[in-house]
Formats: C-alpha cells, structure tokens, sequence
C-alpha cells in the first residue's frame, strides 16, 4: 500500500523468504561459510541452528545460489514425515524412479544407492537439505544417518544439512543420537543481528526495493534494537508497520513514536486502536481493499477527504483498471460526516478460482518441461527422462532455485514451479505469464488463469528455469579470468547499461566493480562475481529472444 508513496518498487521489508533480500551480516557469512565447508569436505552432516527470524532458511537458500555446478540437492520441508515418506521425498527430489509396487524402505535405500554411485561416477556430489529438522523423528534421523554410511573407499557419496531451532541440538545430544552426532562436521548456532548491523539492515532492504533515501534515523534505528533485539523477522514486521503508519500521517519519515506504536501493535500489546482498526484511518485500508471489502467507515471528514484525494491518485485507478467499481462520492471537509457506507458495485467480475482438476498426477512433471521448452520453441522429445541433459544438447542449463514471486518477476521467464494440493501432495506447473494480480500456469489438463494469492498459497517457493549457456559454457567467471570470456561479459555488461565500462580481457577490480553494480540493480547478492543467476539476469537483460512472462503466455 506505501511503496509508491516512499516510491519502492516492492515491498522491502516482507517476511518471504527471498534471497534478493539477504543482508550478509557477519553472523550470516560465518554460517553460510560453515555450509560451503561441510558440503566441500567429507562430511556426512552438516548442522544449522538458530532462533526463529534470524534467517536461517534465507541463508540455506542463498546456499543453494553458491553451490558448486555439480552438485545435485534434494530440498526438504516438510520434514515431519514417516522413514518411508522421507526416503520418498528424497527420492522424488533427486528425480529417482522406484520401479515395481514395492514401497519397503530397502527398495529406496538400494534405488538411493544406486543413484549415488551413478552420480558419484559421472563427477556429482549429492546433498540432502532438511529445514525445519527440529520436527524430525527419531526413527527419521536414524535412517538418515544409515543414509550416510553409503560410501566409496574415498568419500561418503551423501552430504546431509540440517537447519532447526535451538532444540535441534538438544535433540541430537540425546544418547541414542550419540552416533548421528558423532558425524557432524560443521555446526553453527545463528544469531540476531548485533546493534551496530541494525542500520545498515535497514538500509539495505530498503535499498534493494529501490530507496535510496534515509526512512529510518539513527534515534529509530536505536529504539529498533531495542524492540527486536536483533531478530531480523521482527525488525521486518515493525518496519513494515511503521513505515504504514508514516503513510497514514502522510511523514517521509519514521519518527520514535510512530515506531514505537507499530512494535506495540505488532507485539500484541497495544490498548487503543490502531492503523487497522476504528478511527478514520481504517477508511485507508478498507479503501485500498476495495476489490474485495465490502464496506468502509469513517468519522473524520476532514481527515477522510485527504485520504480520498491520496488514494484516488494512487490506488483507485489500478483497482478501477483491473476491477470496475462505482466511483466513491466526493466528501467535503466542510460536511459533518457520523457514518458512511460505500457499496461496491455488483458488476464486479468474480476472479479465477483455483482448477478444481489442477491435482498431483504422475505426469505432471513430464507436462511441465514440456511445456517450459515449448516457450523456448523447443520440443522436448516424447518420453525423454531426462529433459535437462536434453537441454544441454541444444546449448541451454537448467536452473533450480528458490524464491517468492518478486524473484520470479525479476527473472522474468517461463518457470517451473512445484506446487501443492489440497492433499498435501506435490506437482509441476509451468508458469507462462505474470501480471499485477493474476498468473497463466500450463497444468497437465490444460492452460489456466488464477490469482496471486492463490499462487502463493500453494507455492513453496522451488522453482526451475532454462537459461542459454554462454560462450564460454557453463563456468562461472571472477577474478583471476582471462581472454574471450572477460570479454563477452564486459561487452554484455555494456548493453546492460553498465557505464562507463571499457571492454576488457582481464577479470580486474574494474571488472568486479561493474559486475557489483550489475548485481545491485538487479537484486542480487553483490560479491562481484558472475555465478549463475548473475549470468541469468545478465542473459535476461541482454537476449531478446528470451521468453518473457510478462510479455509472453502462449499455449
């Protein structure tokens, strides 16, 4: 509702777990280095603890951004799950088939197996990645320690990541545990954030959804500290809160009682009402609702007529653009308003449903990169199993990830997301188009369009793409490259916009600064190398013969 008027392009303190979003706190940099090591050494397990809020999820996933090219993850969470639906998952993550009706846990030990030591021929590490593994079973955890005993005369075959609350360690010091204990190799116990990183993770949020200007001062930011004590969630939610109330008050600025006022609502504790209750300021939000609210009330008519004149620059003509509604009547502030009521229209169209027939089948998968190829005018061939190393027949990479619909917009093509029904069950969809409310998905009985929110309420946040290889094939590039691959990606960063830039053949500080610069318009984590998504947005920014969601949904 504010970010046109603090003029942001998102949302900048949302509590979806989005990457793009990642302050690399000095905390946040030892853990995801503990990561890198555990998934580089010989490890079997690898363990992720931390308060809820702090970011562990978000750092697991910014992970997955920095894993090497040949490594193959098997992302659970949903980890409160039987031995056998846990093997499933895993199964079902790393795309193994179990053949035969056979569901006995030794059928997918021995397909997981010889999964592994297929992989571990070609080159491939795998890791296993379970979130939220406090909820984990005994029995569960014991199997996948079994899990790890899976081995060459050189290394373990399987790395396996933990990430839980503070009990998770408790849990695994328990002394039937002692020998899944025994195997982890790497461990932290993630923090809050310390008082001096408040600020500058403000800062960078707001950045990143494009502010550039202080909302928070340094008086607010301290008292910020005080009200969270670091966790990063609730430094989200209270900013959020906050940064509406200085909306309402029409303030480009955060001041201490406007804050204080958010953490007391935000808290729970708060005895009169607030920006979203009573008063006239509920007349804001009901109003910016109108798509789907029924009735606003306001008493203050002088207040009320401000608002009005606000919201019908702002919001009324994109509501009116997308959803037709009787024009509300002007309100003087000379008139005496007790109680108003505003109906909407009856001639509002109804929106798209969720497809009934939109439900886990076992094609769906095959569907899916059917259709993600057909966006890409490439027909994948019927029955072929493994679309991928097709792709990379016709030059292109597949790409999988995490991230909320922010990062799918920014991407800006086709996509395959994994989905749930209303069983709990997963499938494939390829999404074709996006725009401000609604969504185009190919679903294996056909092409349908449903709404945002319905989305996200079936969305985890996996997702895969294709992405065309670039000349120098599928390394990544940093400091120390040289020669015709330096070269492709200073002229590409050129036609990026990135200026001034002279065309180089030595991957120098210049080179790193451009390419920060690339990632910091684009979002992105900005460490000043060309890793895959960098390569990704940069290939999106330059190709414009990339499929694009927001110009392209052909069945």
């Amino acid at each position: 509702m504010y970010t046109k008027y603090f003029e942001l392009t998102e949302e900048p303190f949302s509590i979806a777990t989005n990457p793009r979003f990642l302050y690399m706190s000095a905390r946040h940099r030892e853990a995801l280095a503990h990561l890198l090591y555990g998934i580089r050494s010989d490890s079997g397990f690898v363990l992720l603890t931390g308060e809820v809020g702090t970011g562990k999820t978000t750092v697991c996933r910014c992970l997955l951004e920095q894993l090497p090219e040949n490594t193959d993850v098997a992302f659970i969470l949903n980890p409160k799950v039987s031995v056998i639906e846990m093997l499933s998952s895993i199964c079902d993550e790393l795309h193994i088939v179990i053949e035969g009706q056979d569901s006995s846990v030794k059928t997918y030990v021995d397909a997981i197996n010889r999964y592994l030591l297929k992989q571990h021929a070609a080159g491939r590490n795998t890791v296993v990645i379970i979130d939220e593994a406090q909820n984990l079973s005994l029995d569960v955890l014991e199997q996948l320690r079994l899990l790890t005993n899976l081995e060459t005369n050189e290394r373990k075959l399987m790395r396996i990541i933990l990430i839980g609350q503070p009990e998770l360690e408790i849990m695994l010091s328990r002394p039937e545990l002692r020998q899944l204990e025994q195997r982890i190799t790497a461990r932290y116990h993630l923090g809050p954030l310390d008082r001096s990183e408040i600020g500058a993770y403000v800062s960078h949020r707001l950045a990143v959804a494009g502010r550039s200007e202080p909302v928070f001062s340094p008086r607010v930011i301290a008292n910020l500290y005080h009200q969270t004590q670091g966790i990063p969630r609730l430094i989200n939610v209270i900013c959020d809160r906050a940064m509406m109330g200085a909306y309402v008050k029409s303030k480009h600025k955060v001041n201490g009682s406007i804050l204080n006022k958010a953490a007391r609502e935000v808290k729970g504790r708060m005895h009169q009402p607030g920006w979203f209750s009573g008063s006239g300021i509920i007349a804001l939000v009901m109003l910016a609702a109108v798509a789907t609210t029924a009735a606003l009330y306001y008493t203050d008519a002088s207040y009320l007529s401000s608002m009005m004149s606000k919201l019908s620059k702002e919001t009324v003509p994109e509501v009116a653009a997308q959803s037709p509604v009787d024009v509300m009547p002007e309100v003087s502030p000379e008139e005496t308003v007790e109680t108003t009521v505003v109906e909407l229209s009856n001639s509002i169209p109804a929106k798209p449903q969720w497809p009934d027939a939109a439900i886990a089948r076992g094609d769906s998968q095959a569907v899916a990169y059917a259709g993600l190829f057909k966006q890409w005018d490439l027909t994948l061939p019927v029955g072929n199993s493994e679309p991928c190393k097709q792709a990379i027949k016709w030059g292109f990479r597949c790409y999988s990830g995490f991230g909320n619909l922010g990062s799918l917009a920014s991407n800006d093509r086709p996509v395959i997301l994994t989905l749930v029904d209303n069983e709990g069950r997963q499938y494939q969809a390829t999404l074709l188009k996006l725009d401000n409310e609604l969504a185009t998905l190919a679903f294996t009985h056909g092409i349908e369009t449903v709404t945002l929110k319905d989305l996200e309420a079936r969305w985890r946040g996996h997702y895969q793409l294709l992405w065309r290889a670039t000349p120098q094939g599928y390394a990544l590039l940093g400091p120390g490259s040289l020669g015709s691959s330096v070269i492709w990606l200073t002229e590409s960063l050129i036609v990026a916009g990135i200026k001034p830039l002279p065309v180089l053949n030595d991957y120098n500080a210049e080179v790193v600064a451009a390419v920060k610069a690339f990632q910091r318009k684009h979002g992105l984590i900005a460490d000043g190398i060309a890793g895959r998504m960098t390569l990704i947005r940069l290939n999106s920014a330059t190709d414009m013969t990339v499929p694009r969601l927001s110009q392209r949904g052909s069945d």
